[in-house]
Parts: C-alpha cells; sequence; structure tokens
C-alpha cells in the first residue's frame, strides 16, 4: 500500500533529526512539501546532510541546534 501525504505550505519541526528515525521523519517531511526545521541537540554533521538532501530533492530545511535540557540555549 502506498500512502502520500501532501503538506505544501506546511512548516514542521522534527526533533533530534540528525540521526535514526527523526532524521527520517524529517525526510519524509520534506518530500511531502513541508518547509522543515531539522532540530539537532548533538549530531550537527546528520541534520546537516538531513537539510542537504531534503534541499537538493527541492524541498525547503535548515538545521537548528540546541539542548532542551538547557532553558537559555532554547
Amino acid at each position: 500500500m502506498n500512502i502520500t501525504y501532501d503538506y505544501t505550505g506546511t512548516r514542521v519541526l522534527v526533533t533530534c533529526a540528525g540521526t535514526g528515525i527523526g532524521k527520517g521523519i524529517a525526510l519524509v517531511f520534506g518530500q511531502a512539501g513541508a518547509r522543515v526545521a531539522v532540530h539537532y541537540s548533538r549530531s550537527r554533521d546528520g541534520a546537516d546532510a538531513a537539510v542537504e538532501e531534503i534541499r537538493a530533492a527541492g524541498g525547503t530545511a535548515e538545521a537548528f541546534g540546541a539542548n532542551f535540557d538547557d532553558v537559555e540555549a532554547v
């Protein structure tokens, strides 16, 4: 079964998107047309790679680093 979604015109924030499941979710939202804010706390390289992959496919994305344990950083 192939399910497709259209998120064109929406903005999403995917936390912990530098690796693993978070990165996969960010990529899917990008493929679906969303503007993606890719959050990372430790894996800047992974987040940058996700942003580049989304952009290479024609999407819009930016990476943002923050430690959610530190209120000032957020």
